[in-house]
């Protein structure tokens, strides 16, 4: 049977007791009080009383914010990517198989996580290449210079992914000074990864003059491209 399990965050200080909860079973979390107990106990005076509801779908599970103002973040650990869930928003089904779950307190976010089981996948046979194989969409290089500006580009996402910043060409010329890139090599770049790697469109009028950036950090992020493991690329900040 499969079991879903929510545990303290490996980075995180929130002290939370490791529960398991099979499918159907489900558990509460929040400040909690003596007349509104819960299951999870977040212990920050911000915090709701009864802050949110976890419950168990078979190999998914699913998140309620009982919050009437606070939003709350779901992140994929393993992909990138992330949910976010606004006040009021009930049993939102999480596909992640490894998600953090941050909850906005007074001095900082509470967060917990929760594994899920791996999910189904189908069999494939090992693909040899040549004729018949399946090209990729979207080929890239980590090794090439236009990965790390797009590693550049993505990293305050990456590192939170409830941040929705996109550093500008400048910020992205600074945090590669090691390569010694010069301001038109990474217009270069992220001119290259927007029009020959992802083939993207100007969004339309009013887009603004940094639409490419912000178009190529969406589509990255958005197809699993580049994962918080890429980030070790970059050279020390």
């Amino acid at each position: 049977m499969e079991v879903i399990t929510v545990q303290r965050d490996f980075q995180g200080s929130t002290a939370v007791e490791t529960r398991h909860l099979r499918p159907g079973e489900s558990i509460t979390f929040g400040r909690g009080t003596a007349d509104t107990p819960v299951d999870l106990r977040l212990d920050d005076p911000a915090v709701s009383r009864k802050a949110g509801q976890l419950r168990a779908v078979k190999d998914y599970w699913e998140i309620s914010n009982l919050s009437r103002r606070y939003a709350y973040v779901v992140e994929n650990l393993e992909g990138g990517g992330f949910v976010r869930l606004s006040p009021g928003t009930v049993d939102a089904p999480i596909p992640f198989e490894t998600a953090r779950v941050r909850v906005p307190g007074r001095q900082d976010q509470l967060t917990f996580l929760v594994l899920a089981p791996l999910k189904r996948r189908l069999a494939t046979e090992h693909d040899p290449g040549g004729a018949t194989s399946t090209p990729q969409p979207y080929p890239l290089d980590p090794a090439a210079k236009y990965f790390l500006v797009l590693a550049a580009l993505c990293e305050p996402q990456l590192r939170d992914p409830a941040r929705d910043r996109v550093p500008s060409v400048p910020e992205v010329r600074q945090r590669l000074a090691a390569l010694g890139l010069s301001r038109s090599a990474v217009n270069y770049h992220v001119d290259f990864l927007a029009g020959t790697k992802f083939r993207l469109q100007p969004p339309g009028q009013g887009a603004g003059v940094d639409w490419k950036p912000r178009s190529i950090v969406k589509h990255a992020l958005r197809f699993g491209l580049i994962t918080p493991a890429h980030l070790v690329l970059l050279p020390p900040a």
